[in-house]
């Protein structure tokens, strides 16, 4: 909204400051001047409807205004008893030019007056991004320049169809739905609303006033658009101390009201920022954590060597390896992999790592066990999570190992020349409430090598959507099977990544490689 120039001069100007000039003899400061009237104050009465004149000095010389007192009352301010007269013009001969080249020089002062006290606000409300200084500057523009008592700024939310402001002095949040109350009334209208007396609209919602003691007497409400006009706050203006509300108090927040869009912009990314850095440093934490739960392989099993790796595809994955030594001289080897990826997952296989080393020394039936962790995890997700599970007992001293494969991933045993699958042997746990499976159990020849894994290695994609594979997968086993165990566990994962060639990984990548060695070795 723009007031055009002829009708800026058509209207009573405010002067700041007054004008000094007499009528009848008598000092009066010049308030608002027009080319139909004007407002002056003074110290003694004046009588209402007689002819007057109204004189001041102007660029040298003097101006004299016939007029008539429209009115004149007592007012009180700040202890200081002051009487306000309005002024009724009666232009003509000689003084109706100059006084139309005041009024034109007033309004190009008041125009000058007003572009200085943009550039300072948009300077002033442009001088941070962080939320809580600019609810801090902008209230300060509008409590200055406006004269009001109170304000509110509301941000808009577009992802939750809210506008939301700070609670001074506090870090609560007030949020309002689009639409609801007159700040979101305005927030969906784009409309600005103007109260006189708050009180006796039945729009105004009086419940806060009587929450807070404040009283509120009139109310300014007005959007706040951007260049492109998309509504991104409002502003809630209180209790001009002086007059009404009105057009000019519209057009000077319609003035800055894009530099107000920006500095919100600017502050709800800065917000945005710093969220997505908190959250990345709670999911690197959790990265941290969760690297701390998944342990080392232990060492000095006789004729046992034993390598691990995980390297999730978020900051934190849902794949799951873990070795437990039992005290009859086992040792207790599992992989997992928890349906879904990041956070959730995450949770799932933290639970399914406390709760598989506790009944994992109750239960030494490996269906047992897996029943038990089945009917676990359906009643933490409900059947909206599941886990393919891997969990095998093995001796050392003999070479034999039990297992139970819950729909996990065939683990490869190679032996010399030979490759062997471990299948499964029941469904993952957690689909339903109650699942059947069975124990199986084969024999690790000296100097071979049981590859446990998760699909992240055969589910690997290159650049070009093709899969790395079973058979890939297989012969990479095969040929590095002859390696140390340490190199062998890096070179099946670096060449899973040279096949994905810089192909964002779409799953997590978990080896757990044991080695049987010749009698005395480990």
């Amino acid at each position: 909204m723009h007031i055009s120039d002829d009708r800026r001069r058509a209207e009573r100007l405010l002067l700041t400051p007054p004008l000094a000039g007499r009528i009848r003899g008598q000092d009066v400061a010049v308030h608002e001047i027009g080319l139909l009237g004007g407002r002056v104050e003074h110290d003694a009465p004046s009588v209402g409807g007689s002819p007057e004149k109204l004189t001041f000095l102007w660029d040298g010389g003097e101006i004299s205004i016939d007029c008539t007192v429209a009115y004149s009352e007592r007012q009180h301010a700040e202890g200081n008893a002051r009487f306000v007269s309005g002024l009724s013009f009666k232009v003509g001969g000689e003084h109706a030019g100059k006084l139309q080249r005041v009024i034109e020089s007033f309004a190009t002062r008041a125009e000058v007056d007003r572009l200085k006290t943009i550039v300072e606000a948009s300077k002033l409300i442009n001088s941070s991004i962080d939320a809580g200084t600019l609810f801090t500057s902008i209230l300060a523009v509008a409590k200055k320049e406006l004269a009001v008592e109170r304000g509110t700024l509301y941000f808009v939310d577009e992802k939750r169809n809210e506008i939301w402001s700070k609670v001074a002095d506090s870090l609560n949040e007030i949020r309002l739905p689009i639409g609801k109350g007159l700040a979101g009334t305005v927030a969906a209208s784009g409309e600005p609303v103007v109260l006189h007396d708050a009180y006796s609209d039945p729009r105004f919602d009086q419940s806060q006033d009587r929450r807070s003691g404040f009283s509120t007497r009139s109310m300014l409400c007005v959007a706040i658009h951007n260049r492109d006009r998309k509504i991104v706050g409002v502003l809630q203006l209180l209790n001009k101390k002086q007059g009404s509300f009105g057009p000019r108090d519209i057009e000077f927040l319609d003035a800055i009201s894009e530099h107000m869009a920006i500095a919100m912009e600017n502050a709800t990314l800065h917000i945005d920022l710093l969220e997505k850095n908190r959250m990345e440093r709670e999911l690197q934490l959790g990265r941290e954590i969760q690297g701390r739960l998944l342990p080392p392989p232990p060492c000095g099993i006789v004729d046992t060597q034993l390598a691990a790796r995980s390297v999730p595809c978020y900051e934190v994955g849902g794949d799951y390896y873990d070795f437990i030594e039992f005290s009859d001289g086992d040792l207790g080897i599992a992989i997992a992999d928890v349906s879904g990826k990041g956070v959730a997952s995450a949770m799932i296989m933290s639970s399914m790592q406390s709760a598989l080393r506790v009944a994992a020394l109750m239960e030494t039936n490996l269906v047992s066990l897996m029943t038990r962790l089945n009917a676990l995890l359906f009643r933490m997700a409900g059947g909206r999570k599941y886990v393919t599970f891997f969990f095998a007992r093995y001796t050392p001293s003999t070479g034999e190992m039990r297992y139970v494969n819950a729909g996990h991933n065939p683990p490869i045993l190679v032996a010399g020349d030979n490759l062997e699958r471990l299948g499964s042997t029941g469904r993952p746990i957690g689909i339903l409430p109650e699942s059947s499976y069975e124990e199986a159990r084969t024999m690790l020849p000296p100097d071979s090598t049981l590859v446990l894994y998760t699909d992240g290695l055969n589910e690997a994609n290159s650049p070009d959507e093709q899969e790395f594979g079973m058979d890939r997968l297989e012969k990479l086993i095969a040929d590095t099977s002859r390696e140390e165990i340490e190199p062998m566990a890096d070179a099946l994962l670096e060449t899973v990544a040279a096949f994905e060639n810089g192909a964002h990984a779409s799953d997590d990548k978990t080896i757990v490689l044991l080695r049987r060695r010749s009698t005395g070795r480990s």
